[in-house]
């Protein structure tokens, strides 16, 4: 087993899960262990650790002697004796010296002196000068009273005398027991503090290697996702920093209620409910976090958030919309150019379009002039006003006309152009108005003529090659009835040496192609140019298909095709030529025969659908059938493109001739590789006449 199989294998994974949540119960154990005990140390006042570097700098030390001279300088400057400042203030509790003098007042429990003081572990020295001299953090200062006069609203010092002096000390000795506590706390606290650290490098390395190996196997590289990871991402980091907030805060109500409880052990049997519960949340959590670095490898983080979703697809549509419009500035900024050039070119180099502009202004502006003097006229003079009356009247029915016969003018080239499209190419446009239509009907009128001599050309064409392929395929077949009649006599001779014989074989087989072939060429000229004559008459299509199938029916078989058969027991008439339809049908199934795939069925259905006769042949070709079902039934057309098999391309052209020629419909649909041919003929009428 590979390395990484070993440490991708869910046996790993599974100890390294342990690992971080078991370092994290361990390190949540350790820190509330040391909390409690800071709590009740200090509820009890036996807090002497208050994470100092040193004893020396003992905040608990310092502050009973700071506390110490404060209270002496307040108990001095009110003149209290020494039974009242040791009952008021505990001084008789003090675990060290001091003497404090004010003038004739002394309150001491030592005689204790400057140079006594200041060789102390901890001391203060205060004398009424401002002279202060002490050991560690000390901010309080002595004799120091000030006021505000409440008479005058001045500022004043209150002098002290000068013999005025505090001397507190605690030496080595007397805090040998504040030393002893403070040592064990700190040794106790700082091994909590080492085991914390050691839990949680653990507990990162084992976190960093699931960050790692999550999601991920020993077999492939594929990130292998589990219900948990279906979670949207809102809800997983809703969970997440919920559980964590929840646990924490109720740890935090533990601990504090802890505290409470004088007897340890009572404080741990009240405490261990709340870390299995911080545990199980941070063990969900760290499940929560794998579940979200899982999804980021998979890199469907967004797919799963509701936010980064909607702000992708937000960013999205201001994007398109940008883009929209930038885009519809631009098309509108080029079309306006190019409308602009447009209708510059028109009006300066279109002389027709400037010439109908020019008239518009010139009407308008006329127009406008009368308008005028009809208003000017009316106020100067009734007469002349009439007059202006008049000529507009006059110029009004002049341009209306004008209008009017160009509006003639168009209809009549609209009429020229629907007859055109209609097949009338002998129409012609005459009388037009001068000018741009009369132009317009001489360029209509010429193309009227081009199309009909291009139309004669087509018609003069295709009866040539009509012609030319009847010729031609006449003309063939008497010196091919000769090559198949020399090459059957040669058939039936032994000649030397022995492949001539086969020779012989092969050239009558392709001389009855070819003859088939300018057979089949001749008789699609001959229907295509109108010159076969079709002797149609009342036939059943019931019939004509049950004829064709038995005349087909060895083919069928040679071919290892089954055989589908819906033919209804009444008749169905139809109006044709029997010997044409005879082939057609002859052809189609012949054509199923070459090209059905061996071993499928063949579908041949006759029926009635709305005063129409259908015959449908359906059959699976052995063949990719990519080509046009429209263009199949054209000449020398084949969908066996690798022409694998004996055919002209012929057979439908012949078959589709026949069917229109005898007045129904012939068409082929592809579905896959269902290749179908449907045949239409009008129902006959059963008592005489269509």
């Amino acid at each position: 087993m590979t390395a990484k199989k070993i440490f991708r294998s869910t046996a790993a994974k599974l100890i390294a899960f342990l690992v971080v949540v078991g370092c994290v119960a361990g390190a949540i154990t350790q820190a509330e262990y040391g909390i409690m005990n800071m709590l009740r140390w200090s509820n009890d006042s036996e807090l002497v650790y208050r994470l100092e570097d040193r004893f020396e700098s003992s905040q608990l030390v310092n502050g009973l002697v700071s506390t110490t001279v404060a209270d002496l300088d307040y108990a001095l400057h009110e003149g209290l004796d020494q039974e009242t400042f040791d009952w008021r203030f505990s001084g008789a509790d003090f675990i060290g010296d001091y003497y404090g003098r004010m003038g004739d007042r002394v309150l001491k429990n030592s005689d204790l002196t400057e140079e006594e003081a200041a060789s102390s572990l901890f001391f203060v020295v205060a004398q009424a000068d401002g002279t202060l001299k002490y050991s560690g953090n000390y901010m309080f200062m002595p004799f120091q009273y000030a006021y505000v006069d409440p008479e005058t609203g001045v500022y004043r010092e209150e002098d002290v005398p000068e013999n005025s002096v505090i001397y507190v000390r605690i030496t080595e000795e007397q805090a040998a027991e504040y030393a002893a506590q403070w040592s064990a706390q700190r040794g106790a606290l700082m091994g909590i503090l080492r085991n914390l650290v050691v839990l949680f490098l653990l507990a990162v390395i084992a976190f960093i290697f699931l960050l790692f190996v999550t999601g991920r196997t020993g077999e492939d590289e594929a990130v292998h996702l589990v219900t948990i990871d279906r979670l949207f991402i809102e809800f997983n980091l809703l969970l997440l920093f919920g559980l964590l907030i929840a646990a924490g805060a109720f740890n935090f109500y533990v601990i504090f209620e802890g505290t409470q409880q004088n007897d340890m052990g009572g404080m741990w049997w009240f405490l261990a409910p709340s870390i299995i519960l911080f545990t199980g949340a941070f063990a969900l959590a760290v499940e929560l976090s794998l579940s979200l670095v899982r999804n980021l490898k998979n890199r469907s983080f967004v797919q799963r958030s509701f936010i980064l979703r909607a702000c992708r697809w937000c960013w999205g549509t201001v994007k398109r919309i940008w883009f929209w419009l930038v885009g519809l500035l631009r098309r509108g900024w080029r079309a306006i150019g190019r409308g602009g050039n447009g209708v510059w070119r028109k009006i300066l180099k279109n002389y027709k379009t400037r010439n109908v502009l020019l008239i518009f202004l010139g009407y308008s502006v006329i127009l406008a002039l009368l308008a005028m003097m009809f208003a000017l006229m009316i106020v100067i003079d009734y007469g002349e006003g009439l007059l202006a009356f008049i000529l507009g009247v006059v110029w009004f029915a002049a341009a209306a006309w004008f209008l009017l016969s160009r509006i003639n003018g168009f209809e009549c080239v609209v009429e020229a152009l629907r007859r055109l499209r209609g097949g009338e190419l002998e129409y012609k446009l005459e009388n037009m108005p001068a000018g741009v239509f009369s132009e317009m009907a001489e360029d209509i009128n010429s193309l009227g003529d081009g199309m009909q001599t291009a139309l004669q050309n087509e018609i003069r064409a295709e009866r040539m090659k009509s012609e030319l392929i009847t010729n031609v395929s006449h003309d063939l077949k008497t010196p091919l009835t000769s090559i198949l009649n020399y090459a059957d006599l040669l058939c039936q001779e032994h000649l030397t040496p022995e492949e001539a014989n086969d020779y012989a074989k092969i050239i009558h087989q392709k001389g009855l192609r070819l003859k088939n072939l300018t057979s089949d060429l001749f008789d699609i000229s001959k229907v295509q140019s109108g010159a076969e004559q079709m002797e149609c008459e009342r036939l059943d299509a019931c019939t004509l298909v049950r004829q064709a199938l038995g005349e087909q029916d060895q083919s069928i078989v040679g071919g290892k095709l089954t055989l589908k058969v819906d033919i209804p027991e009444h008749e169905v008439p139809i109006w044709a030529d029997g010997k044409k339809m005879s082939r057609v049908l002859e052809n189609l199934i012949g054509n199923c025969v070459k090209y059905a795939l061996a071993g499928t069925r063949v579908f041949v259905s006759v029926c009635e659908r709305e005063e129409t006769a259908v015959i449908e042949i359906k059959n699976t070709a052995n063949y990719a059938m990519d080509f046009d079902a429209n263009e199949i039934t054209e000449r020398f057309v084949r969908g066996d493109e690798a022409r694998s098999t004996e055919g002209s391309g012929l057979g439908l052209a012949i078959a589709k001739s026949y069917v229109e020629a005898c007045g129904g419909t012939l068409s082929v649909d592809v579905d896959g590789d269902l290749f179908k041919v449907r045949i239409q003929f009008p129902l006959y009428a059963l008592h005489g006449g269509k």
